[in-house]
């Protein structure tokens, strides 16, 4: 067999071995299978509605869809992509065994980066993928090219994740640039969150067609970016256009060639720039002093917990990159016109982001707190009763938290009373509900592995627990627009804990 096939299926059993580590493989296929089915049929709906709008043949006009489609895709896939390179280069912590064995650094860079592929494949799938089922249901089998468009697209954001992690590595040095890679995915959506509002803010400054006319004339019959352009021949890969799609692998297996022929060497550097620096973190962490400090054993494990998240700037970029997220409502909801409807109408929204973006951290926090414990024992011969220590963990990742939205909730209710009270009330309800479920699926896991499925424990419970926040900011909506549907995701967060209660 091939070093490289030999490399990818290890791959596939590794994330096969993952996703089982902690429940049954036939619970997975079901879950899976049911979530399939619902999916579905929520497109059926969706396609009645479209049945007379898409027809064949499509317009000319429609390549330029597909080409805006694939350019927003572009940023999150790179974004997935320097993720997952950074998990492949310092978190899977096998590559000094790949390096010593007769296999080329080559070859195990080539697996490394299709790996990364198949993740953004299975990332930016959630968006083209129910395109091509559309297709199917409506009678546009062109819309199937979402299939190899998603080939494409997923191979080159691979090799930019990659190249722009191992230029980070080459710059910054292997652990600031693993930090700082997390950093630059969340900042890459930040930006287009916010670049999301620009219609909204130019619409409120006056800005007209006539305004951007100019803009719009390359794109005219005739232009240099006409529809029926060269440029956007590889697009066209989106209808199954015979050329376009051909063009569009080409171009994909040409760049994927030549970033595993040009980064292979950087690649086995990064390597080696990790052991370096985990020797080097060793030294440092031999020769620091330890000071200690009097007080309760309560504020002495509160400390502790604070101060071990403090220490880990990759954790606190985990967290963060999902807590930036709630800035574009915030730039939307502080820069608005007073009297523009559409700021009236985001204040349910901001109550929302605030619940589902408070209930996230909280999770995330919690994960750190409990799950990434390394002297359980060492708590359970302290003078404190266990269940005392569990209450002083979830405080420990309750009060970061609280103490920074809770001011936000209630900015919001001096404002607008309704959303103000719904966020007050529901958003510390979340946060409490994905903490104790915390408590009740224990796991023990590296820090490193945290935040990926084999450290998060019962993946059914993980999953249940990551829902809460969705279901909760949906009950906090519609409490802020006085919908009585507010029960309806109310019931359904009972419901998830008491799941997860069951499971414990």
């Amino acid at each position: 067999m091939r070093p490289l096939n030999l490399l990818l299926r290890n791959e596939v059993r590794v994330r096969w071995r993952e996703l089982t580590g902690e429940t049954k493989a036939s619970t997975l296929l079901l879950t899976g299978g049911v979530i399939f089915v619902v999916a579905h049929l929520i497109l059926y709906s969706v396609a009645r509605n479209l049945r007379g709008l898409l027809t064949t043949p499509l317009p000319p006009e429609a390549v330029l869809l597909a080409a805006m489609v694939v350019l927003a895709l572009l940023p999150f896939g790179v974004a997935t992509g320097i993720n997952h390179s950074v998990a492949a280069l310092f978190e899977r912590g096998d590559l000094d065994l790949l390096n010593a064995s007769p296999i080329g650094s080559r070859t195990v860079f080539a697996s490394r980066v299709l790996a990364v592929a198949a993740a953004v494949f299975v990332g930016l799938g959630l968006f083209l993928l129910p395109l091509a089922s559309i297709g199917v249901m409506i009678g546009v089998p062109q819309l199937l090219g979402a299939v190899p468009t998603l080939v494409s697209l997923s191979v080159t954001s691979a090799c930019l994740g990659m190249l722009i992690t191992l230029l980070l590595v080459r710059l910054l040095g292997a652990r600031r640039a693993r930090t700082f890679s997390q950093v630059l995915a969340a900042l890459t959506g930040l930006v287009l969150v916010l670049a999301s509002q620009l219609p909204n803010l130019l619409s409120r400054r006056g800005a007209s067609l006539e305004s951007v006319a100019p803009l719009l004339r390359p794109f005219e019959p005739g232009g240099p970016l006409a529809p029926d352009s060269l440029v956007w021949l590889p697009f066209r890969s989106m209808f199954l256009h015979p050329l376009g799609t051909i063009t569009s692998l080409a171009l994909a297996a040409l760049l994927y060639w030549a970033t595993v022929v040009v980064l292979h060497r950087s690649f086995a550097y990064g390597v080696g720039q990790e052991a370096t620096t985990i020797g080097s973190k060793r030294r440092q962490r031999e020769d620091q002093r330890v000071s200690l400090h009097v007080g309760s054993a309560r504020g002495v494990l509160l400390r502790k917990e604070w101060k071990l998240i403090r220490r880990d700037p990759f954790l606190i970029s985990q967290v963060l990159m999902q807590s930036a997220y709630l800035l574009p409502a915030l730039f939307v909801l502080l820069f608005s016109d007073s009297d523009s409807p559409f700021r009236t109408n985001l204040y349910p929204g901001a109550a929302t982001a605030l619940t589902v973006l408070g209930g996230i951290t909280a999770s995330s926090l919690a994960r750190i707190v409990f799950v990434g414990e390394e002297a359980p024992d060492l708590l359970r011969a302290s003078p404190l009763p266990w269940q005392q220590v569990q209450r002083t963990k979830a405080l420990a990742a309750l009060l970061p938290v609280l103490v920074v939205a809770t001011p936000l909730a209630l900015w919001l209710l001096a404002i607008r009373p309704l959303p103000g009270l719904a966020a007050l009330v529901l958003m510390p309800a979340a946060c409490l509900a994905v903490v104790q479920m915390r408590i009740w699926n224990p796991a023990t896991a590296s820090r490193q592995d945290l935040f990926k499925r084999r450290g998060g424990g019962d993946p059914v419970s993980t999953i249940l627990e990551s829902l809460v926040p969705v279901a909760v900011s949906g009950a906090t909506y519609f409490f802020a627009v006085g919908s009585w549907w507010a029960i309806v995701p109310l019931a359904v967060t009972v419901a998830l804990v008491a799941v997860a209660h069951a499971r414990r």
